[in-house]
């Protein structure tokens, strides 16, 4: 196994410069990276077709589309695939009609739909006045229909965090009372007519299939793809569904989508199903002291395992993985993973980006953000 350094490769694993590319912009994901990564990963070989198995915000597909590439995505969450999908779409000129006539009308109070979450009722995380706009604007919207229910809709779900009073702070929604929340119509608005600006430079062709899958088991065909960009759930004790659970629940108007993604997910976090069954012998003993660590590398195992099925001859993947620390445990995720992939047929390397500082009791731990590179 190589190991190798690029400072530069760590500036583009956080969604910072997503953040002011158009398209890439309509939906704030802390979690993924940046287009740039594409760049990087095929550099002057250009690859027939990408596949992004966790394909979060839509990042990879947005990416492979811009440079005429044709891509598919899967992702356990219904609210990804959704994202994905709306970004990624082509956009006709009766769409930007259709977007520009919603937003010159006036929508009516919603009655007798019912917004649900796990964790607790919506309304504790709006003023009454947003929440209330919100299911206005929710019900104006799924009377439209195709594309322009979809971006109306993205739209939306991309402001519910400023029109809340609810922070995310880690894998954590605290309700903070005293957190401004900004009018919720006003700023939808601004969303979407910011988003249609976006569409005057978005690219056209190569719309990426985007499927709502399990990246343990994919369905495609042996050796049909040239290239995996992608970057899976961290072993970080972070639960998407609820960390994303309002979004997930305005997108279904039910909370159990939520459960029905923790089946299909990498089980990355505390609480899910932590019966420690087979797990790769590359693991050690910390699978069995740890159990979430012995549950998320069986699970990765298997979706290596299908990336090596699914990939051509010569192909490559790229991971973009963090090691951890768990009960005073520093897990070296990359070469765990990396090790796993040589056994199951693969040359590996890893490329270390970045160390970021985990403050954990006894104190903090430098741990390592990398991408691995695994070469069937």
């Amino acid at each position: 196994m190589k190991i190798t350094w690029d400072r530069n490769l760590g500036n583009l694993m956080t969604f910072e410069h997503s953040k002011k590319e158009p398209v890439h912009r309509w939906f704030w994901y802390k979690e993924g990276f940046s287009p740039e990564i594409v760049d990087y990963c095929i550099g002057s070989k250009r690859p027939g077709k990408i596949l992004d198995p966790f394909c979060g915000a839509g990042t990879t597909l947005l990416a492979a589309k811009e440079k005429g590439i044709d891509s598919i995505g899967v992702d356990a969450s219904a609210l990804a695939v959704f994202i994905s999908r709306t970004k990624t779409m082509d956009y006709t000129r009766e769409d930007i009609e259709g977007i520009k006539a919603f937003l010159s009308k006036k929508h009516r109070p919603a009655e007798g739909m019912k917004w649900e979450f796990e964790l607790f009722s919506p309304r504790a995380a709006f003023p009454k006045r947003n929440y209330n706009q919100i299911l206005s604007l929710r019900n104006a919207i799924e009377q439209e229909q195709g594309r322009v229910r979809d971006f109306l809709l993205l739209a939306l779900l991309s402001v519910l965090p400023q029109a809340s009073i609810i922070v995310k702070d880690g894998g954590v929604l605290k309700i903070k009372k005293e957190k401004r929340a900004l009018p919720a119509k006003d700023i939808f608005r601004r969303r979407a007519k910011k988003m249609l600006a976006d569409l005057e430079s978005a690219p056209r062709g190569h719309v990426p299939g985007v499927f709502l899958g399990d990246a343990r088991s994919l369905d495609l065909q042996d050796g049909s793809v040239d290239c995996i960009i992608t970057s899976p759930p961290y072993l970080n004790n972070i639960d998407y569904s609820k960390v994303y659970g309002l979004e997930l629940g305005l997108l279904h108007m039910n909370k159990a989508e939520a459960g029905e993604m923790r089946m299909r997910a990498v089980r990355s976090f505390i609480g899910k199903d932590m019966e420690v069954r087979e797990m790769p012998p590359e693991v050690g003993d910390s699978g069995r002291r740890i159990p979430i660590a012995g549950t998320y590398f069986r699970d990765m195992e298997q979706a290596i395992a299908e990336m090596f099925r699914v990939l051509a001859p010569g192909g490559k993947s790229y991971v973009v993985v963090s090691n951890s620390v768990i009960h005073e445990t520093h897990v070296m995720v990359d070469e765990i993973l990396a090790e796993i992939g040589e056994r199951l047929g693969f040359e590996s390397e890893i490329i270390v980006g970045a160390e970021r500082i985990a403050d954990v009791k006894p104190g903090k731990v430098k741990t390592r953000e990398s991408m691995i590179v695994l070469q069937k």
